[in-house]
């Protein structure tokens, strides 16, 4: 971000539960994935795996939220 810093970016604020362990849905191995992560592609198979607790609410509110999308 060039204008701001975002608190939800800032990793010493990020809890255990941040991180989330899934099953990839083609292979089942086991994907890490991050809560700043809206997908994921599977190192085994290459599935694109949706994120199932992205939460991008932020973008409703925060004047920088276009300075952060994918």
């Amino acid at each position: 971000m060039s204008g701001g810093h975002c608190p939800g970016q800032d990793l010493s604020s990020w809890k255990p539960q941040d991180i989330a362990f899934v099953a990839c849905p083609g292979c089942g191995a086991e994907i890490e994935i991050w809560k700043d992560e809206p997908t994921r592609t599977c190192q085994t198979c290459g599935k694109a795996i949706d994120n199932p607790a992205f939460d991008r609410g932020c973008e409703e509110w925060c004047g920088h939220a276009a300075e952060c999308r994918p």
